[in-house]
């Protein structure tokens, strides 16, 4: 028997992809290895200890059949891939058929209607009904199921076929009745599935419309954050020359005050080039056009060599940077472009945060299944409320504006998904007036790194 599937109300398949579906095969193939075990257990247990005259023999039969079909079944699943959606659940409405067979036969050999497991039919109408979008085949396999039960009640009542009691002969009014309740579980279940499933899918359709629209929104965003960017950054570099020249050409005729102003205006525009170029590479990331670039390293080397880069700004500020070398040699392949932006938002913000005289220590760790680093100041701290927002897109805390006026909010919500890109973790510690302590921590994968034990004590280098 053919099907065409895109008869199906739902043709577009909204919610169903090749993967997901794979993941509903999966539901029926381990719950006929289920059905495989019950069987072959229950049937011997029933045998002997409760001597019922149904056909023991044949229901064995049937579960070895069962076993190579699913053997079968779990072959072709896992060898040979479909190619759409439609080929995949053509093969689970080939399952859902058979399996109903299967139970009809199991049934009618455990007693028949007589037998209250003949509800079985009902799990895979359910699952009918939760797969297949549209009406069709959903209702489809839910009458299939009601005929099978009635024909095989018809043939055993009429004795046309061998009968099998688990207790005395049901009554015509009886077998009626059971029949009855079954038509009226099996379709109003089904009707209420299939309606649950349709509100569902139009939903889910509607989200993921949302959801497109809210991507397509984002980049648009960044482009436009982008442009700006790119459009304030030569203007801002123009005035930051002028300023340059204005100092150097006519320091000495300069009164004290205006002196201060020009001085002042020339660490303003530094503040805003570095907060536009920040801006940048967060755009420029998001938009996916910041490309990896994969290099073997030194993970303390290369990492001493970033935090080094941090040290006139340190020197400036007057606070101690201290870098705590490895005590291994850990050679890595990494993104250094996208782990430098880690490692430079996250010291930059240190020294920003850290008032004069104070310290700001950056630590590599290595253990047998992760690696990564710390950064710890000695700075203003966080609030705990702020905690959990700082990661936000543009947020900055009130703390942090006081004593920072310029800045995006954007450095660590950039870190973060770095972090989170390269499945990495990221978590803060901090208490107000005493500092914080950011972590960061990568899987260390096998056969790509390796690191060598040195002898030496650990040593500690003032920056």
């Amino acid at each position: 028997m053919k099907f065409d599937l895109r008869t199906s109300e739902s043709a577009k398949l909204p919610f169903h992809t090749v993967a997901s579906l794979k993941e509903r095969l999966a539901w029926l193939i381990n719950l006929r290895w289920i059905s495989i075990i019950a069987l072959l257990f229950c049937v011997p247990v029933a045998d002997e200890m409760f001597g019922f005259k149904i056909g023991f023999d044949e229901i064995i039969n049937i579960a070895v059949i069962l076993l190579a079909i699913n053997i079968l079944y779990f072959f072709i699943a896992r060898h040979f891939p479909f190619k759409n959606e439609y080929q995949e659940l053509a093969f689970l409405e080939l399952q859902i058929l058979t399996d109903l067979l299967i139970i009809s036969l199991v049934i009618h050999y455990s007693g028949g209607i007589g037998n209250p497991f003949y509800f079985l039919y009902l799990v895979q109408v359910i699952l009918s009904g939760i797969i297949f979008p549209g009406k069709f085949l959903p209702y489809f396999n839910a009458i299939i199921a009601a005929l099978l039960l009635t024909v095989w009640t018809v043939l055993e009542h009429l004795f046309m076929v061998d009968r099998y009691f688990l207790r005395e002969e049901p009554s015509a009014a009886l077998i009626i009745t059971s029949l009855l309740a079954f038509y009226i579980t099996n379709f109003a279940g089904i009707y209420i599935i299939n309606n649950f499933m349709n509100g569902y899918r139009s939903l889910k359709k509607i989200i993921d419309q949302k959801n497109v629209q809210l991507e397509k929104a984002i980049k648009d965003r960044s482009r436009t954050f982008r442009f700006a960017a790119h459009e304030l950054k030569s203007p801002m570099i123009a005035i930051q020359s002028t300023l340059d020249v204005v100092k150097s050409l006519f320091s000495s005729d300069l009164r004290p005050e205006v002196k201060e102003m020009v001085f002042k205006a020339e660490k303003r525009s530094s503040q805003v080039i570095e907060m536009i170029k920040e801006l940048i590479a967060v755009t420029q990331y998001n938009l996916g056009m910041e490309k990896p670039v994969f290099e073997k390293v030194d993970f303390d080397k290369w990492l001493c060599s970033i935090v080094d880069h941090h040290r006139a700004y340190a020197d400036n500020k007057n606070i101690a940077l201290v870098y705590n070398h490895l005590t291994v040699t850990l050679n890595i392949n990494i993104d250094t472009s996208g782990y430098e932006k880690v490692v430079s938002n996250l010291v930059n913000n240190a020294l920003r945060y850290t008032l004069t005289g104070g310290k700001v220590f950056i630590e590599p760790f290595v253990s047998d299944q992760s690696y990564g680093l710390t950064v710890k100041d000695t700075g203003i701290g966080i609030l705990k409320e702020d905690m959990e927002k700082i990661f936000e897109e543009f947020y900055r805390s009130k703390i942090a504006r006081e004593t920072e006026q310029i800045g995006t909010g954007l450095g660590l919500n950039l870190v973060k998904e770095i972090v989170h890109h390269y499945k990495g973790e990221i978590s803060v510690k901090s208490e107000i007036g005493k500092g914080s302590e950011f972590k960061v921590e990568f899987l260390l994968e096998e056969n790509q790194n390796s690191f060598e034990q040195f002898d030496e004590s650990k040593q500690s280098v003032l920056l």
